[in-house]
């Protein structure tokens, strides 16, 4: 039987190894990154100041306005096999999706996707937003085994796809985002007919992001996050934060060892690390995590060194402005509909395995590039 492709995802503040098919990991629900102490619930800081009360990101945040935006950054696409016909299972692929999203949806609104092949319509489907306590807007998931019997596609080449949402009661029907997915066939092993497809996401392994997220588990203090992307399954990584070149803070992930991890496979995984003890603000004295550093104390150049199975394979760096903003040096003209600061990340070495490092000049984004982001 033709397996589900394609990984759609656990929660992901791990790197995600559970899988909903054989060729992605489904990204994880990232929540919108917090800003630090006080509440972030309490009032912003006084317009007239020319310095922040707190320090935030850089990256052109969601207008204020109250309109339903989609998270650019939170959605996936991925293919599964889909419902048997008849009890019989049919040769192809259908699509699902994930995406998060801000803003208010009055009474009475669908969220619906739309997929089309050729410039002819194929499969439409509604999703319902969901929210989840404690977590800023809402989230969808919609398609796969909810799209009826029979409309498998075994077509390989870009996909379009519309996120709409529409109120019949107010006469409206409003697009919030158009993208193209890039799916490609695995061709079957001589003598069996075991053909597979997949949405190629190389593009996201120069992508990285760096946020603040509090921790339930530790004192639900604030402390700094910063995610990239893997190829293959979860292999052993670890990473070191480095500030004027000493080595402040460290997190580390298990994973598959040399003999078992293949970074071939048709996986894409985000593993988002937190520096424990790295503080927007650190407590005074002995209050607090090791090692207590304050990024709004110490701003400058800070760099995250990654290695993958103890070899070094990702360098990222970003900025803290003196008023202890992250920075990560992408056209602030992007909106990407999130908090969190986009960074380019260099991919060192050999260990990486084998991916399309031009994909991201047009497929980032599932074909909406950022002005100003160049691939280290």
């Amino acid at each position: 039987m033709i397996r589900n492709l394609v990984v759609t995802a656990v929660l992901l503040i791990t790197f995600l190894s559970v899988q909903t098919t054989s060729a992605q990991f489904k990204i994880p629900k990232i929540p919108k990154p917090t800003q630090p102490k006080p509440d972030p619930s309490s009032a912003p800081a006084n317009p007239a100041s020319t310095e922040p009360a707190h320090p935030t990101t850089s990256q052109t945040m969601s207008p204020s306005d109250g309109q339903p935006r989609i998270a650019k950054d939170s959605i996936l696409i991925t293919t599964q096999r889909g419902r048997d016909v008849g009890g019989y299972e049919k040769r192809g692929w259908v699509p699902a999706i994930q995406y998060r999203g801000t803003g208010s949806i009055a009474s009475g609104s669908r969220l619906s996707v739309d997929f089309s092949i050729g410039g002819k319509p194929w499969v439409s489907f509604d999703c319902s937003p969901e929210t989840e306590e404690g977590r800023p807007g809402w989230s969808a998931n919609c398609g796969g085994d909810s799209i009826p019997a029979g409309k498998q596609e075994t077509f390989a080449g870009p996909v379009a796809f519309t996120i709409r949402l529409r109120n019949e009661l107010q006469g409206t029907n409003v697009t919030l985002f158009n993208g193209t997915a890039k799916v490609v066939l695995v061709p079957a092993s001589k003598g069996v007919d075991n053909r597979e497809w997949y949405v190629d996401e190389d593009w996201r392994i120069p992508f990285g992001y760096v946020f603040w997220e509090k921790d339930p588990g530790h004192g639900n203090d604030p402390f700094l996050h910063v995610a990239f992307w893997v190829r293959g399954n979860s292999p052993d990584v670890e990473a070191h934060l480095f500030y004027q070149g000493k080595d402040i803070a460290k997190f580390s992930k298990p994973g598959n060892g040399a003999a078992d991890w293949n970074p071939s496979l048709y996986r894409w995984g985000l593993i988002d690390g937190e520096f424990l003890g790295v503080y927007p603000d650190a407590p005074g004295g002995d209050e607090g995590y090791a090692p207590r550093f304050s990024v709004r104390n110490n701003p400058g150049n800070y760099e995250v060194k990654v290695l993958i199975l103890g070899h070094l394979a990702r360098s990222i760096k970003f900025n803290v402005a003196a008023n202890g903003n992250l920075e990560g040096g992408v056209d602030s003209a992007n909106t990407l509909g999130t908090d969190r600061v986009v960074i380019p990340v260099q991919v060192v070495g050999d260990a990486s395995g084998p991916w399309d490092r031009s994909a991201w000049k047009t497929d980032a984004f599932y074909g909406n590039p950022l002005a100003g982001f160049v691939a280290p």
